[in-house]
């Protein structure tokens, strides 16, 4: 096998990993427990990879990325955290804040 064929093969798995990875992502993101191998296989065709069941199932064995796979089903290993959305800061009643603050001014004005 030439060099360059050699980078062409593994580029294509390379883009196959990250389209296999971004699936299970857009799967995990609707909460999907069990996705079906034949209709994963249909979406990862519309991306431009054409394989076999066996090979579908064999690819993600391989990678590591799924609980099980067989012919009728695909179960990932987990959700994907979603590191991106911030906690909540508690809400501040800014104008209760002020009145209280002017409140307790006047308090400490007032002779006793």
């Amino acid at each position: 096998m030439k060099i360059n064929e050699v980078m062409l093969f593994e580029l294509y798995f390379d883009d196959l990993k990250g389209a296999i990875l971004d699936r299970l992502a857009q799967a995990s993101g609707k909460d999907v427990n069990e996705i079906s191998t034949e209709k994963f296989r249909k979406v990862l065709a519309s991306d431009g990879f054409l394989l076999s069941v066996d090979e579908l199932v064999n690819s993600l064995n391989d990678m590591g990325v799924v609980q099980s796979a067989d012919e009728n089903s695909i179960v990932p290993k987990g959700k994907i955290a979603n590191d991106t959305v911030e906690p909540e800061e508690p809400e501040v009643d800014v104008a209760q804040m002020a009145g209280d603050q002017a409140i307790s001014a006047v308090k400490d004005e007032i002779p006793q």
